[in-house]
């Protein structure tokens, strides 16, 4: 299998990275709905900030990846 198979485009790169912003946006949205309720778990609280975290952290990552040498741009 050729590297250019499994390679993204630059524009492919982009556009999974901004995916993953949006989701986390989402979530985000839906974690600051969550903080406001009194019943709200620290836990579930933490898991949420970690998994926005962790898609931004991804994001900027596939968005700023080199490609393979020998891939297409």
């Amino acid at each position: 299998m050729n590297n250019d198979e499994n390679s993204l485009s630059e524009s492919d790169r982009f556009e999974v990275a901004n995916i993953l912003t949006r989701r986390s946006n989402e979530i985000a949205g839906f974690a600051d709905a969550y903080r406001n309720d009194p019943k709200h778990f620290g836990s579930v609280e933490m898991a949420l900030s970690r998994e926005i975290d962790r898609l931004r952290s991804l994001a900027d990552r596939v968005k700023n990846a080199t490609p393979l040498p020998g891939t297409s741009k």
